[in-house]
């Protein structure tokens, strides 16, 4: 922690020098949380700038806390920045409503927003429960990940991670990453998952310490989507041939369920696991395994239907687990499953599968048919990639 009490008076070290804190120490001075009321010690290593730590182990908010370095100095240079854009930014302030401790809380007029710097990794659970906390106190939640991230194509996340992504008209989907070390920020814009843990994107955008404002204002870069969807035949048949490499020795209940239907896995038609642009990244479970369980429930199995009985059966297949969901806790309540089917619904008809049928049912423009060998599918692939191409050039 980088603030105490002394003399009464709220204390912070990222105030004064190194040898200035130095000197202070020498007259043994008496330090005390403001939390809990115990004393504290001021430490003064080489690792961790000048911090404040409790002189042994005791029931505290902040005291349980084990800060790493890149924590505590992220907060300290996250103070001095937003210092200069706000009158009132308060250093490890203690929420009575919620009984937290924000690395930072921000008040401006009426408006009050805390700032987490997440190092650790924790349960998206708390993730969760503390952003919801925040704003049933109308406190908007800025977190800010600052673990280690490889910045390449495509972008691996692990699970922990991904709980960070967020959404923005401009952006879609993308993740806000704080390296306090090199005291820049990077935006991963355009998230378009490919499998579990990896997705394509835009051009990263990274913005220096000292331009980082809040809310952030910068332009977002051009849309790749062309780009990705021109790419994304290699990605799928990837993923495919992971799918059968990988459960080869055991049962699959996906594969399974292809193979009752009287379908081939690997001849499934293109329009199976097509990237639903821009919120593919919402279902964790792979385009091919999601939409093929709606077709199997819905449009092959009924001459007419509408987008409400998709979005019910997707909704069933998440309830059976089937189909995953992505745990995206700093998402706003408006984004949903019935945006990723909307937009489905929208690809199929600009394809050409479906057509308009009376009032708001549809039915498929074709019967089903998936190719049975490899000549069969060589041929759909002929036939389906100048559509493809068609959506491309749109794009």
């Amino acid at each position: 922690m980088l603030t105490a009490l002394f003399n009464q008076h709220p204390f912070t070290t990222i105030h004064f020098t190194k040898e200035e804190l130095l000197k202070l120490r020498e007259s043994s001075p008496h330090f005390i949380c403001p939390h809990c009321s115990s004393p504290l010690i001021l430490r003064l290593g080489n690792i961790k700038i000048p911090h404040f730590a409790h002189t042994s182990k005791i029931s505290c908010a902040y005291g349980s806390k084990k800060e790493t370095p890149n924590h505590v100095l992220g907060k300290a240079l996250l103070y001095q920045r937003l210092s200069e854009l706000f009158e009132d930014v308060k250093l490890e302030y203690y929420v009575k409503e919620l009984q937290q401790i924000p690395d930072l809380l921000i008040t401006s007029k009426e408006d009050r927003l805390a700032v987490e710097v997440q190092c650790s990794t924790i349960s998206l659970s708390e993730v969760k429960d503390r952003t919801e906390g925040f704003r049933r106190e109308k406190i908007q939640p800025l977190w800010l990940l600052s673990q280690p991230v490889i910045s390449k194509i495509p972008l691996k996340l692990t699970c922990f991670q991904q709980g960070f992504i967020r959404y923005s008209p401009e952006f879609h989907y993308f993740l806000l990453h704080f390296n306090p070390e090199r005291k820049y920020f990077t935006v991963f814009p355009h998230l378009t998952s490919v499998t579990t843990n990896s997705f394509l994107l835009s051009k990263p955008i990274i913005i220096p310490l000292e331009r980082f404002i809040i809310p952030i204002s910068i332009s977002p870069p051009e849309c790749p989507y062309p780009h990705i969807l021109k790419n994304w035949k290699q990605y799928r048949q990837q993923w495919m041939q992971n799918k059968i490499n990988y459960n080869s020795s055991r049962y699959d209940k996906f594969l399974g369920e292809v193979y009752e239907e009287g379908d081939t896995f690997i001849y499934l038609p293109q329009f199976i696991g097509v990237p639903v642009i821009p919120h593919t990244a919402l279902c964790k479970t792979h385009p091919v395994e999601w939409q093929y369980y709606m077709w199997k429930d819905v449009m092959k199995k009924y001459p007419h239907f509408t987008m409400e009985m998709i979005n019910h059966a997707f909704l069933r297949r998440v309830s059976k687990g089937d189909i995953e969901l992505r745990e995206l806790p700093l998402l706003s309540a408006g984004t949903g499953t019935k945006k990723l089917i909307h937009d489905y619904f929208k690809l199929l008809k600009i394809l050409d599968l479906i057509k308009k049928g009376e009032g708001k049912y549809y039915r498929l423009s074709f019967g089903w048919e998936s190719p049975k060998t490899f000549n069969e599918f060589q041929q759909h692939e002929r036939d389906f990639f100048p559509k493809w191409k068609h959506i491309l050039k749109k794009d």
